[in-house]
């Protein structure tokens, strides 16, 4: 179980260094070409967005690894990749029409700006994509190979850096720049569904079946609703600063989160590894399953310690990478670092309830989580800004965090 863990979340690690120093790459080319204006609508483009990859993700995937566990994993995955992809046309639709009525103060030049809402238009081509490749990642976690979702991955941040390089030289537009998102999406589909067929030989059409649906919605609809209530409280701060700070503050913040996002994904990796070896533990062994929950969550909170402190590290680079422009990022990263262990162990945690077939009390956890985290930026972001906003972004996962520790622990005296 260790080396498998590992395999794979090292396969992981590995593409997402790869991937993360592409993305280093392309943010310093549109953070230096737009400025912390400039990159402040182009961040508003992608978290209005990033809304859009949670309902469309809405925990199916954890479904289909616990489903497949007991049969065929390739007679699910059409109707994964149907269900997915109707889901993806109609919020790409809803995406564009909402981004249309959102409100814009000209005078003081806070809100969404007719270029940021016709960059949403164009962006929301990368909702379907994303859809798409995160179907294709739940064949892959379940035959433990995210060796072969890196290639995907690395493929298509290439096909990103290229566009946005040869864009930054001859025509360095928002528009432009968020074109090369939809290229690069679809190239983590292509190449992830050629990678299923050529070695699994997998169905990888879309196929359609209502009982099929109403059968991932059963048992889904509990994750889904904590994932958009988790994305609530993790990314309601750069609305609340879009409407109430500068957008040179939205373009600060939103730098200093493309480090701390590029971190948060290896607890992510951890725990997708981990995930479906834990699940056939629990049904199998239960004493082996609580011995490798205690080691695991050790092993985490290591690396988490590791990880934040080569984020403080990495953000003394912003300087002189970005220009002095850009130098608030630096504290809004370190204050995000500190966070960090929080972040790991409530990944590990959110999925242990999903094994016990508790994931309805994650909704009422992650809606305590939003509620607090709203009514402390609404609070405090208009007097104090973007340093507010990370503050309170650990203050509410570290919040998430003692309500799961404290229920799993109830749970177990009962």
């Amino acid at each position: 179980m260790f080396k498998k863990v590992f395999y794979n979340t090292s396969a992981q690690i590995l593409g997402k260094a790869i991937t993360a120093s592409a993305s280093l790459v392309i943010t310093l080319l549109i953070g230096r070409s737009l400025g912390p204006a400039g990159y402040g609508e182009f961040t508003k483009i992608f978290v209005f967005i990033g809304y859009f990859y949670t309902f469309a993700d809405f925990g199916f995937n954890a479904i289909y690894v616990k489903i497949s566990s007991r049969k065929d994993i390739r007679e699910f995955l059409p109707y994964l990749i149907g269900m997915r992809l109707v889901l993806a046309i109609i919020l790409a639709g809803s995406a564009i029409v909402i981004s249309q009525i959102l409100p814009y103060n000209k005078e003081l030049g806070l809100g969404f700006t007719p270029q940021v809402k016709f960059g949403i238009l164009i962006a929301s081509a990368t909702i379907i994509t994303q859809a798409l490749f995160t179907s294709s990642n739940a064949f892959f976690q379940k035959k433990l190979r995210y060796d072969l979702s890196v290639i995907a991955a690395v493929a298509g941040t290439l096909v990103i850096l290229l566009l946005t390089s040869i864009t930054s030289v001859f025509a360095p537009t928002i528009y432009l720049y968020t074109v090369s998102y939809i290229f690069g999406g679809l190239t983590f589909v292509i190449v992830a569904f050629f990678i299923i067929y050529k070695y699994f030989k997998a169905p990888i059409y879309p196929s359609f079946s209502i009982s099929h649906t109403k059968s991932f919605l059963k048992d889904a609809w509990p994750i889904g609703t904590a994932l958009i209530l988790n994305l609530v409280y993790f990314r309601t701060d750069v609305f609340i600063l879009a409407y109430t700070r500068p957008p040179q503050e939205v373009g600060l913040y939103g730098l200093a989160y493309q480090f701390f996002e590029a971190a948060l994904s290896i607890p992510i990796f951890f725990t997708n590894a981990l995930y479906p070896l834990l699940t056939g533990l629990y049904a199998q062994d239960k004493p082996e399953y609580q011995k490798q929950i205690k080691r695991w969550l050790q092993i985490l909170t290591v690396v988490s310690i590791f990880l934040s402190l080569g984020l403080i590290i990495a953000s003394y680079l912003i300087p002189p990478l970005f220009g002095a422009r850009f130098n608030g990022s630096q504290m809004a990263l370190v204050i995000l670092a500190l966070g960090m262990p929080f972040f790991f162990i409530s990944a590990l945690l959110w999925h242990i309830l999903i094994i016990k077939n508790r994931q309805k009390q994650l909704i009422a956890i992650y809606a305590v989580g939003a509620v607090v985290n709203l009514l402390l930026n609404l609070l405090l972001i208009p007097k104090y800004g973007f340093l507010a906003a990370a503050i309170v972004t650990i203050f509410s996962e570290s919040l998430i965090t003692l309500m799961l520790i404290i229920f799993l622990v109830r749970q177990n005296k009962d």
